[in-house]
C-alpha cells in the first residue's frame, strides 16, 4: 500500500547486460502483454496507463531508461493519496512480465530489426491513437476536475475562473453563502431591466458569477465530470466554443421568458454540455466504451435537473435553452462525426449568427422591461395621488366653515391632482407597453377627466346649494363607476 500524493510506487530495474533499446523493447511488449495503453515513447523514457476491469481510477506508468538503471514508477491518477496497494501490484506484474518474455524471447534470439519494427510501430499506433481517437477521461476523484490534463486543459479553467471571480466577490464584501441580488447584479448577473438596456455582456459576464459557495461548487463538480468525458472528444477550442455558445444561448432564453428575474451561473453552459454528451452516448460517437453506469448517471442527472428547475427562483429558462442547444450541436458533431472540425466551424458560424438574430429580436418583440417598471412605478404613483385627490370625500358640510374647507379640497386638491393624474398618464402612454397597457392608460385618463367634471359640478352645487346638478352628477357616477368596472375586469384577466 502506498500514501502520498498522488500515491506512487517506484522500484528500479537493472539492465543485466541489456542495451537500452532491447530494454525498452521488453518494456513494451509487457506492457501490451499486461494490456496497459502505452501514450508516449521518447528517448528518456515509455508512459503508460493501466487499464483496470471497473472504470473507478487507474495509475500512470512511467518506465525510464535514460540511466544506467532503469526504473518503473505506478503513480494514481486523480491524486489519491491512498492506493490500495495497486502501484505496488502494478510494478510486480511488470516485472514478472518483463522477466517471462526475456524467458520466451532471450537476448540471443532477438532480431535488431524485429526490434525497430515493434518500436517504430508502437510509436506509430501512438501517433494514430493521438490523431483518431477521441478518449475519455474518469472522474477519478474530487481533486480530479481540478488537475489539467492532455484531453482535460480548458474545464479546469473555466472552474478556475469561477472560483476566482467568486474569491473576488467575497473579498470585496459579499455574503459567502448567500450573496444580496444587488451585488449579484453589480457583478454581472444578467437582469433583465439592464441586459436589454444595452449592458449585453452581462449574457457573458453571467456565466462566471454563483449565487454562493454551495452553488458554486456544485456546478464546478457537474462542470469537471462532464468535461472529463467529452473535451478530449471535442478538442480544447471546440469545447469553449460548444461551452460558451451554449451559455449565451442559455441567457438569451432567460430574457426571452422572464421579465424580472436575475440569473446568474454557469448551469445553462453546463446543461448544454450534457446535451451535447447525451446526443453522443446515444449515437455512440465516441470511440471508447462508456460505462453503463456512466450513461445511467447523465441521463438521470439531466432529468433531475430538469425536474428541479421548475422549482420557485430557478432559472428553467436557462437549463432549457442551454439543454436544447447542446442537442443541437450534438446532432451536428453526429452527423459531421467524419469531419469533426467542420461540424465546429459549423456551430460557431451558427452561434455567430444565431446569437446576435436573437438578441435582435428580443430588443425588436419583446417589452422594454425597464420602461415596464417605470409604468408600475406610475401606476403606484397615480394611486398615491387619486387617495389624496379622495380625500374630499372625508370632509362633511355640518357649518359654513366646513362648507368652505370642502369648496377648498374639491379645487384645490382634488381637481389639482387628477389633473396630474392625467399629466402621469399620458407620460405613461409615451412608455413602449403591450396595447393592453396603454388601453388601461387610456381608459384612466378617461376616469381622471370623468372625475374632473364630476368635481366641478359638485363644487357648483355646494356652493350655490341648488338640485339642479343632481342628474348630471348621477350620470357621471354611472359613468365612472362603469369605468372602474371595466378597469377592474381587465386586471383579473
Amino acid at each position: 500500500m502506498a500514501f502520498g500524493f498522488p500515491a506512487s510506487h517506484i522500484q528500479y530495474i537493472p539492465y543485466n547486460h541489456l542495451s537500452k533499446i532491447e530494454f525498452l523493447y521488453y518494456s513494451i511488449k509487457s506492457c501490451q502483454n499486461l494490456n496497459w495503453k502505452i501514450l508516449a515513447i521518447n528517448e528518456k523514457e515509455l508512459i503508460a496507463e493501466t487499464n483496470p476491469k471497473q472504470e473507478t481510477w487507474n495509475e500512470k506508468i512511467t518506465i525510464s531508461y535514460e540511466n544506467e538503471d532503469g526504473f518503473i514508477l505506478s503513480s494514481s491518477n486523480g491524486n489519491q493519496i491512498y492506493d490500495k496497494g495497486r502501484n505496488l501490484k502494478n510494478t510486480d506484474s511488470f516485472f514478472d512480465a518483463f522477466n517471462d518474455i526475456k524467458k520466451e524471447q532471450p537476448t540471443t534470439t532477438l532480431d535488431q530489426n524485429n526490434i525497430t519494427e515493434t518500436i517504430n510501430s508502437t510509436k506509430e499506433s501512438i501517433l494514430n491513437a493521438t490523431e483518431k481517437e477521441c478518449s475519455v477521461n474518469n472522474f477519478y476523484s474530487f481533486l480530479s476536475i481540478f488537475t489539467p490534463t492532455k484531453g482535460y486543459f480548458i474545464t479546469p479553467i473555466l472552474i478556475y475562473i469561477n472560483f476566482i471571480i467568486f474569491f473576488l466577490m467575497v473579498f470585496s464584501g459579499v455574503n459567502f453563502f448567500k450573496p444580496q441580488l444587488s451585488d449579484i447584479i453589480n457583478w454581472g448577473a444578467n437582469y433583465n431591466l439592464l441586459t436589454v438596456e444595452n449592458q449585453w455582456w452581462r449574457l457573458f459576464s453571467c456565466l462566471f458569477i454563483h449565487l454562493g459557495f454551495f452553488h458554486l461548487l456544485i456546478n464546478s463538480i457537474a462542470l469537471g465530470y462532464v468535461g472529463l468525458l467529452i473535451e478530449s472528444y471535442l478538442s480544447r477550442l471546440g469545447f469553449l466554443i460548444c461551452y460558451i455558445a451554449c451559455g449565451l444561448l442559455a441567457s438569451l432564453s432567460t430574457i426571452y421568458w422572464y421579465d424580472k428575474i436575475i440569473s446568474a451561473g454557469a448551469s445553462g453552459a453546463i446543461f448544454g454540455m450534457y446535451g451535447i454528451l447525451l446526443i453522443i452516448i446515444l449515437t455512440k460517437s465516441i470511440n471508447r466504451k462508456l460505462t453503463s453506469n456512466t450513461i445511467t448517471l447523465t441521463i438521470v442527472f439531466i432529468i433531475l435537473n430538469i425536474i428541479n428547475s421548475f422549482k420557485e427562483g430557478i432559472d428553467s429558462a436557462a437549463h432549457i435553452g442551454g439543454l436544447i442547444s447542446g442537442l443541437l450541436f450534438g446532432i451536428i458533431l453526429t452527423i459531421l462525426n467524419s469531419k469533426r472540425k467542420a461540424a465546429l466551424i459549423f456551430i460557431f458560424a451558427f452561434s455567430l449568427i444565431t446569437i446576435p438574430l436573437l438578441s435582435y429580436n428580443i430588443i425588436s418583440k419583446k417589452i422594454y422591461v425597464y420602461q415596464f417598471f417605470e409604468y408600475e412605478n406610475k401606476m403606484q404613483e397615480f394611486i398615491d395621488m387619486e387617495k389624496m385627490a379622495l380625500e374630499a370625500y372625508n370632509v362633511h358640510v355640518t357649518d359654513e366653515e366646513s362648507k368652505k374647507e370642502l369648496l377648498y379640497m374639491i379645487e384645490s386638491r382634488g381637481i389639482y391632482y387628477w389633473e396630474e393624474n392625467i399629466k402621469l398618464m399620458k407620460e405613461a402612454d409615451l412608455l413602449y407597453l403591450p396595447e393592453e397597457n396603454h388601453k388601461t392608460i387610456k381608459s384612466i385618463i378617461k376616469y381622471c377627466e370623468l372625475r374632473i367634471k364630476l368635481y366641478r359640478t359638485a363644487y357648483l352645487k355646494i356652493k350655490f346649494n341648488s338640485n339642479r346638478y343632481d342628474e348630471e352628477l348621477d350620470n357621471l357616477n354611472l359613468k365612472i363607476a362603469s369605468i372602474l368596472d371595466k378597469l377592474n375586469k381587465d386586471k383579473k384577466e
